[in-house]
Order: C-alpha cells, then structure tokens, then sequence
C-alpha cells in the first residue's frame, strides 16, 4: 500500500485516493495549533487545520503539508485529545466525538 499520493490538485488527489475504494468519512476541523499527531516513530507534529478522510479499506489519510498536493497515510499515525488528555489511534479517534 502507498503511503502518500500526490497531484497537482486537491480533486484530482480525491480522485485518485478512490482509486484504492470509497471514501467513507471526514472528519475537518480547524483549531489555531490544536491538533497533535504522532508518526509511528514518535515524531509529533502540531496542526491548526485537519482534514482527515477515511477510505473503505479503513485507511486514514491526511494532507500533511501546507499546498494540500499530497495525501498521507496516517492510519498507523496517534492523535492527542483534549478531551482524554492522552494519545489514541486515528481509528479510534474517528469513531469518537472527542477533539
């Protein structure tokens, strides 16, 4: 499986994240530096603006930079909530209402 897909445009990056199945949910929300994501590694990163897509494969993917012509894999990525003070899964986070 890819871990990031790219194009010139933000649908065409739509068109070719279907390619792989449906998308199946979003989750968008912008909050100045309130979003914490964690790679695998433990690398975090802090985003004002989040735009998460589910696919049907139960894939999560997320535009990590700011010119949005890339589509990153995020599915084995942590997200920190406020809400729970702690880190979850995005799989997890996305079935939740918390931010």
């Amino acid at each position: 499986m890819a871990d990031t897909i790219t194009n010139e445009s933000f649908q065409d990056l739509i068109d070719d994240l279907t390619k792989g199945g449906p998308v199946v949910g979003e989750k968008k929300y912008a909050i100045t530096d309130f979003f914490h994501l964690k790679d695998p590694e433990g690398n975090e990163q802090i985003f004002s603006n989040i735009d998460i897509l589910k696919r049907a494969d139960d894939t999560f993917w997320m535009p990590l930079d700011a010119d949005r012509h890339t589509l990153t894999n995020i599915t084995t990525y942590q997200i920190y909530t406020q809400a729970s003070d702690s880190w979850l899964s995005i799989n997890d986070w996305f079935e939740t209402e918390a931010i």
